[in-house]
């Protein structure tokens, strides 16, 4: 977590130096109440309130804390802050405002303040076969690696967990999917592989809980009423809610009804079976309609400027990879050919820098193509 308390440190400290004098005044979350900062040290921020006579102090460690499990998550309610610190409305009320400027403010079917970062974060995919890719990816500012279970079921030692590690990943870094695309693709090749087995794939999940930060559904294309049937049978086994999973094949009434549930983030899937200029219809009529109301994690979305034409949530693809297989360098302002100097290695980095640097980017997703300048310099 040493990333994300580093980033939540550096966010604290430029509110104080900005606003951290006597007299600064903020609100608590639901009722509206006045809090007047009167001093600030090393280890508290001073608060009172109409009814106090005395301030209140504020551990600025536990803020911290707080500020980095928003910065790890990138989506959490201000009262699941509460009840996992233990904090004060005065300190819900002081989150919401430091980070009022980089988030998404939204009220839950249940009434809850869910807080959003901005920007987007990207997953790198397409890892589950060769460790050495998961290096390049941590090596290079890649935060997040999306395993496949389809592929990693079979590794009885767990090395791709002792690999992440050896890494130095020291927070839950992996998103996992079932593998039911990878599954269907082996089928169609004519090979006869084992089939996901959704218990075996549930006890997996809750057996590697100290690095799994979430996981998919095993969704079903064609048939949301069994994806459905099984995103239930998993947060029953699991004991917490897999990523849920649309599929643009579908009528928008069952992205409501996931939308109705409140889910943190949803995913959006099935477009790899629809055409480029069908893929952003259906999205743009899905930002339309809901991007205000819930946050979309591009499933396997490998066009950039559909990446960036939407203000996804997250995505996951393994289209990095191209720096190696096509030697594409991928720019948020097109994709370019790699220089002939340039080491497979060096384009696979290249494109994690220039993917990795999007969950920053809280304002405007488009890069200057001087990014490329600076890095051919």
């Amino acid at each position: 977590m040493q990333h994300f308390l580093t980033k939540a440190r550096a966010k604290e400290r430029a509110f104080l130096r900005k606003y951290g004098k006597a007299g600064y005044t903020f609100l608590t979350v639901k009722e509206q109440r006045p809090n007047v900062i009167q001093k600030v040290t090393n280890d508290y921020i001073y608060v009172t309130t109409t009814k106090s006579e005395k301030p209140n102090r504020i551990p600025r460690a536990s803020l911290r804390r707080a500020l980095a499990i928003l910065f790890y998550r990138r989506v959490t309610t201000l009262k699941a802050l509460i009840r996992i610190n233990s904090f004060s409305s005065a300190i819900a009320g002081l989150i919401k405002t430091i980070m009022s400027d980089i988030c998404k403010v939204t009220e839950t079917k249940n009434r809850a303040v869910r807080l959003t970062l901005r920007g987007l974060r990207y997953v790198f995919s397409g890892v589950s076969k060769r460790k050495d890719d998961v290096r390049i990816v941590k090596q290079n500012g890649g935060l997040f690696v999306l395993l496949s279970y389809y592929y990693i079921r079979s590794d009885a030692s767990a090395s791709w967990k002792d690999n992440l590690r050896e890494l130095g990943f020291d927070y839950k870094c992996c998103i996992i999917d079932p593998g039911e695309k990878s599954y269907y693709e082996a089928v169609q090749k004519g090979k006869s592989p084992k089939p996901v087995d959704l218990q075996a794939y549930a006890d997996f999940v809750k057996a590697h809980s100290d690095v799994i930060f979430q996981y998919l559904t095993a969704d079903v294309l064609g048939d949301p009423e069994l994806t459905r049937r099984n995103t239930e049978f998993l947060e029953r086994e699991v004991g917490r809610r897999p990523i849920p999973i649309y599929h643009v094949q579908n009528s928008l009434d069952v992205l409501e009804q996931l939308i109705a549930e409140d889910h943190d983030v949803i995913a959006i899937g099935g477009s790899v079976f629809v055409s480029r200029t069908e893929r952003a219809r259906i999205f743009a009529e899905i930002f339309r309609r809901y991007g205000d109301q819930a946050n979309f994690h591009a499933l396997g979305l490998g066009t950039t400027d559909l990446l960036l034409r939407y203000p996804w949530f997250s995505a996951d693809a393994s289209s990095w990879l191209n720096g190696r297989i096509f030697r594409k360098l991928i720019s948020l302002s097109g994709d370019l050919p790699a220089p002939r100097w340039m080491t497979s290695e060096e384009a696979l980095g290249f494109n994690v820098r220039s993917l990795a640097k999007l969950e920053e980017r809280y304002g405007e997703m488009q890069l200057p193509v001087s990014i490329l300048e600076s890095a051919f310099a």
